[in-house]
């Protein structure tokens, strides 16, 4: 993806196309609410009335229409100055008044299109397209905004063509669906995107409050709303960015599980999820660098996971790592695992799973030995690592545990941990590093002749491939 380049000639005669005419509402409404509130503070000493009666309401309808009308003509001019244009090999988008851009991103290099709509686009029926192009060092190519059948419509259009599908003028497409027969399955779209995973709200909500973050964040405002009640001074000023910070991490994980469906795609996996701004991803399972299953403490009991990947090119708009599972049972979590890494480089995929995820020595994992039991009197049953010939499988972690699957050829690079505390006991410790996102493999507190020669192991993998 770059900036500046003209089409190809061949391209010129492909023509511009311009964006939905709300478009510039949904990137700008919080302009109109902004000149609302700043009368609304300049005429705070004026009762109701008093702003809507006499020579007040006649300055205000008319310096209303004058700011009205100066923001639309800058909405249209926004609006009329982007375009975009699909061709054969690329998708161009021009925007800018003043300052004029052109960003585009090559058909062949693009992996996946996601969709977005935020709360306003939203309401209006309008969606975002988001380009996940391979070769891009640059902030994401984005299409905003068209309605959202027109979306789902460029977006197979593009995606067809990115692997390979004779590209077809709109018309010849619409004449070739018209000439099709009806399909004998009402339901052609189920089939072709199975559902791997769906999140209920009652599970969500329950595994929310089932996290020592938000037990503790509860118990600390509980505490301090409270102290206040009681007549404590000064109370109030922890109280209220407590609430603010807390109530804002709560909603953001709200948000990334309401609604939430994993479904199997042709190139991978597809996700969507959201509450008022709502989100689809495309997981090309090739560029999946490494996954990590997580059960926090009082998940555990229940049987519940939280499944992320280190993905290159697609990730949240909030963190470092995709989340494709907000929680859900093993099941839910092996169809997953099937989709992202088909092949863990054993037969028994399922057992090995498993183990993985919860504790044991059963097909061939390396554990902790007992002589690291004073340094993690909790969690040296509990690591453990087993070296597959596709992946490496470690898990680690006390009250909230983790397994991380990092296939051989994503491996960037490999570290030796050894504290003083180790050395003593003979431990040794390794972190393998992939690329997109935060997500490592780490073999945890191992003896350190063994975690050498893994690393030898491992080396040699790495000049090989």
């Amino acid at each position: 993806m770059s900036q500046s380049v003209e089409p190809a000639a061949g391209d010129s005669a492909e023509p511009w196309q311009r964006v939905h005419p709300a478009s510039p509402f949904v990137h700008g409404w919080l302009a109109i609410i902004g000149l609302v509130y700043i009368y609304w503070q300049n005429t705070d000493e004026l009762s109701w009335v008093e702003r809507f009666s006499g020579d007040r309401l006649i300055w205000t309808v008319a310096g209303a229409g004058i700011a009205l009308l100066v923001v639309l003509i800058f909405y249209f001019l926004s609006w009329y100055f982007t375009r975009y244009k699909l061709t054969s090999t690329h998708v161009y988008v021009n925007s800018g008044m003043l300052f004029r851009s052109q960003k585009q991103a090559r058909i062949d290099k693009v992996q996946g299109i996601d969709i977005a709509q935020p709360l306003v686009a939203r309401l209006l029926g309008l969606a975002e397209l988001r380009f996940d192009v391979a070769d891009s060092s640059e902030s994401v190519l984005r299409l905003s905004f068209l309605r959202k059948a027109d979306a789902h419509e460029l977006r197979q259009v593009i995606l067809q063509r990115a692997r390979g599908g004779r590209p077809a003028h709109a018309p010849e497409a619409e004449q070739a669906a018209a000439d099709a027969p009806a399909p004998a399955d009402p339901q052609p779209a189920m089939q072709a995107s199975p559902l791997m995973a769906k999140v209920p709200i009652g599970r969500l909500i329950a595994s929310l409050f089932l996290q020592l973050p938000v037990i503790i964040g509860l118990l600390a405002c509980l505490s301090m709303l409270v102290l206040w009640i009681s007549g404590v001074e000064g109370i109030i000023a922890g109280l209220v960015p407590s609430v603010l910070a807390f109530g804002s991490w709560f909603y953001k994980q709200l948000n990334q599980g309401w609604n939430f469906t994993a479904s199997a795609s042709d190139t991978g996996m597809r996700i969507s999820y959201g509450l008022a701004d709502t989100r689809q991803h495309s997981i090309p399972s090739g560029r999946v660098q490494a996954i990590s299953v997580t059960a926090p403490f009082f998940w555990r009991m229940l049987g519940w996971y939280k499944v992320e990947v280190n993905v290159l090119g697609t990730k949240s708009d909030d963190a470092d790592n995709l989340q494709v599972l907000p929680v859900g049972d093993f099941e839910s979590v092996a169809r997953i695992m099937g989709i992202l890494l088909p092949d863990l480089g054993v037969e028994n995929q399922r057992e090995v799973l498993a183990t993985a995820v919860s504790t044991g020595s059963e097909h061939g994992f390396i554990g902790s030995p007992e002589r690291a039991k004073p340094l993690s009197p909790g969690a040296w049953k509990h690591q453990g690592f087993l070296a597959t010939g596709t992946t490496v499988i470690s898990r680690y972690g006390w009250l909230a545990r983790q397994a991380s699957f990092v296939p051989h050829n994503r491996v960037q690079g490999m570290s030796w941990l050894q504290g003083p505390w180790e050395r003593g006991r003979r431990l040794a410790g390794v972190r393998l590093h992939s690329a997109g996102g935060s997500i490592t493999g780490y073999v945890h507190q191992i003896d350190a002749d063994t975690a050498a020669e893994f690393i030898r192991a491992q080396t040699r993998r790495m000049v090989e491939r």
